[in-house]
């Protein structure tokens, strides 16, 4: 038997720095997005994961921007509250904060809101940031 598996899911369309240590990413939810379709069936919604996974891959980048041949891993998700459903037409900002802790960690403590600016979510998780080896 084969399985399919999708494409990896881009969970930001862009992000933009708002501050030394803060980032605002912006991922626009259309009806056609493949994913949407089967969520619930009777209601098309943007997976809440899929908010978790915006605030990493828009704080992954805010992290590896100026640090060439490193990774960030997500190593925890501290925290979650779903508080709003995201709809297709809905434009989602998840705007972050990054504070850089003991150990090569990063703390990213984040707010996502919908296009009328009601929370949709807060999210707070940890990357584990590896610089490169020489």
């Amino acid at each position: 038997m084969t399985r399919a598996f999708a494409a990896p899911l881009t969970a930001v369309d862009h992000v933009e720095r708002t501050g030394l240590d803060a980032v605002t990413a912006v991922k626009r939810i259309t009806a056609d997005d493949p994913y949407l379709g089967g969520h619930y069936p009777h209601l098309t919604i943007y997976p809440g994961v899929f908010s978790v996974e915006t605030v990493y891959q828009a704080a992954r980048a805010e992290v590896l921007r100026d640090r060439a041949g490193a990774t960030a891993t997500l190593v925890a998700v501290d925290s979650v509250s779903f508080r709003a459903p995201l709809l297709p037409g809905d434009t989602l900002r998840a705007e972050c904060t990054l504070s850089e802790v003991e150990d090569g960690r990063v703390t990213v403590r984040a707010t996502c809101k919908r296009s009328d600016g009601q929370t949709a979510a807060k999210v707070r998780m940890t990357l584990a940031v590896r610089e490169d080896q020489p």
